[in-house]
């Protein structure tokens, strides 16, 4: 027995230890999480649920809803782009068009050479100055600085073993419309980078995120849930099972991204959602004839109930008559309604909506 000390004080730091780790750590790291605020507005996220909605949760709850739906959007990677918003302009931008014709086209110059060192894959078309211009000595200094630049970045691209095309798309064309995307699908240094390039010579750029994953790519979410999402949920019920779609982002999903038997008709999308998730409630076989979801007949009144009343009737189909939800059947929409994905947080931001990418083949970055 003289090893028992040993063994219990053993015991007891294995226990400390675990403690520390299953309980202590996580209390730590997310204990102190509160509701961010939205940009822009007075609002935060998550924001209280009223309470329809709340009473809501509880229904969610009492029915087993989260056994075959999940509120948890995954994200299988998280990379960057940069994109062009505004050409700019410096002491090096000239206008090509002659004075007195009432035209203009603006060449950032510096933008062209910061275009060329971020993405070497593309080429640099001659730029043209008509004659007449070249009699302003702003012009002149402009086009002198921007012949330089080139002959700095021609002897980078020969050290680097940079060849670059002299057929196809060419800087001047990336800028000469946009917004344009400079970079996509990257990492972040690479987009970083190109962001700084093309700011520092005047032009307008940000730095775009792009989440990826099925549930992203489908429209079940904008960005990955996190743990802040569910700072108001006791108990927070994210489910493990997905025998139905996701339900992080139901009330703000965009129309177009529901299934063939959801799509909206008209433009008041909210009414018309809530219509649809009353009709799935009511009998998903009504909207979706191949759904294993089971019906809650027993949440609608077939008659207009002359205790409570239950709201205007709810048109299933043409042949079968109205009924009226019952409280819990519009508790449970209202809650499903304030399930939303779309608000980015510091932890888990939006990516920025995608426009036209720039016409390139390998939208390689450039090397350091």
């Amino acid at each position: 027995m003289r090893y028992g000390p040993i063994l219990g004080a053993g015991a007891l730091f294995s226990l400390a230890c675990s403690w520390a780790a299953l309980v202590m750590a996580p209390q730590l790291q997310l204990g102190a999480l509160a509701p961010a605020p939205i940009p822009n507005s007075s609002d935060v996220h998550p924001a209280l649920r009223p309470g329809l909605a709340a009473q809501g949760a509880e229904v969610y709850r009492s029915l087993g809803c989260y056994q075959c739906h999940t509120r948890a959007v995954r994200q299988e990677q998280l990379l960057f782009g940069a994109r062009l918003n505004d050409v700019g302009s410096n002491a090096n931008t000239i206008n090509l068009e002659l004075p007195g014709s009432g035209k203009t086209n603006f060449v950032n110059l510096d933008l062209l050479i910061a275009l060329a060192k971020a993405r070497p894959d593309l080429g640099i078309a001659k730029v043209t100055v008509p004659s007449q211009l070249l009699a302003d000595t702003n012009v002149v200094a402009a086009l002198g600085q921007f012949t330089a630049n080139l002959a700095l970045l021609k002897h980078a691209d020969d050290k680097a073993g940079i060849v670059r095309p002299t057929s196809g798309s060419t800087v001047n064309d990336v800028a000469g419309r946009h917004p344009a995307e400079i970079l996509v699908k990257v990492g972040p240094e690479a987009a970083e980078r190109a962001v700084k390039l093309l700011t520092d010579s005047g032009a307008k750029a940000e730095l775009v995120i792009h989440n990826l994953g099925p549930d992203i790519e489908r429209g079940w979410g904008a960005r990955r849930s996190v743990a802040r999402d569910f700072v108001n949920d006791t108990p927070v019920l994210l489910g493990s099972l997905r025998v139905g779609p996701d339900l992080a982002s139901i009330g703000t999903r965009a129309p177009e991204k529901f299934a063939a038997p959801w799509k909206f008709a008209g433009t008041n999308t909210a009414a018309e959602l809530e219509h649809r998730l009353l009709i799935h409630l009511y009998n998903p076989r009504l909207l979706a004839k191949d759904s294993t979801c089971p019906s809650a007949t027993y949440l609608f009144d077939k008659q207009k109930p002359e205790v409570r009343h239950a709201g205007e009737p709810l048109v299933v189909s043409k042949e079968l008559p109205p009924v009226f939800p019952k409280h819990n059947a519009r508790a449970l929409v209202a809650y499903l309604l304030t399930q939303r994905n779309d608000v980015s947080l510091p932890e888990a931001p939006t990516p920025a909506v995608a426009v036209a990418a720039a016409p390139a083949g390998t939208n390689a970055p450039a090397k350091p």
